[in-house]
C-alpha cells in the first residue's frame, strides 16, 4: 500500500482501516491469476473499496468511492472494480437508488474484467470486519448477525447470498 491509499483510508474508523488493508493484502496475494495488465488496479481497488464510506456524495459507499477515485484520477478499472464490488448493484436496489448510477463505471471489452470483480467480492468476502480471515458462509453469517432482519444491508445480504457465493467459488476455483 502506498502512501496516497493510505492517505485515503486515514478518514474510516479503525475497524474498517483495518478490514480494507487486509482485503487489499488478500488481493495481493491472488493477483497473479489475472492478466498482468489489471493485476495492480485489482489490488489498488481492492485496498480502497470501501474510501466511499468517508465521502459525502450518493450516500452509497461503492459510486461515492468510485467518482471520488476518479476525481483524483485513477484508472477507469480500478473505478469500475470499486463501483461494482460485493453485489454493490443488489445494495443500490433495495436502498432505491436509480441503477443509472452504475453506467459511468461500466466497461465493456476488458479481458480478465469479471475475474477481477469475482476475486473482488472474494477478498471482501473472506475478511472480516477488522481485518481477521474469514470463510465466505462466515463473513455472510457475520454481516446478517450485525444488521437487524428488515434493514437494507440485512436484506441487500439476504438476496444477493447466491450472487456472493457463485463469485466465490468462481474466484477460489481461478486460483
Amino acid at each position: 500500500m502506498n502512501e496516497a491509499m493510505a492517505k485515503l483510508l486515514a478518514p474510516l474508523t479503525d475497524s474498517r482501516r483495518a478490514h480494507s488493508i487486509a482485503v487489499g493484502e488478500r488481493m495481493e496475494g491472488v493477483a497473479n491469476v489475472l492478466p498482468e495488465n489489471l493485476r495492480a488496479d485489482a489490488i489498488t481497488a481492492a485496498y480502497l473499496h470501501d474510501v466511499g464510506y468517508a465521502q459525502a456524495g450518493l450516500g452509497f459507499h461503492p459510486i461515492d468511492g468510485s467518482r471520488l477515485l476518479r476525481s483524483l484520477g485513477y484508472s477507469p478499472i480500478v473505478c469500475h472494480i470499486v463501483a461494482f464490488h460485493t453485489a454493490s448493484m443488489v445494495e443500490a436496489d433495495v436502498r432505491g437508488i436509480d441503477p443509472q448510477v452504475f453506467t459511468e463505471f461500466e466497461l465493456d471489452d476488458v479481458p480478465g474484467l469479471d475475474l477481477a470483480d469475482d476475486l473482488m467480492w472474494w477478498a471482501d468476502l473472506s475478511t472480516g470486519p477488522n481485518g481477521e480471515s474469514f470463510t465466505v458462509d462466515q463473513r455472510i453469517d457475520e454481516i446478517l448477525s450485525r444488521y437487524e432482519a428488515g434493514s437494507v444491508v440485512h436484506t441487500a445480504i439476504t438476496r444477493s447470498a447466491p450472487l456472493l457465493r457463485a463469485a466465490a467459488q468462481r474466484a477460489e476455483g481461478s486460483m
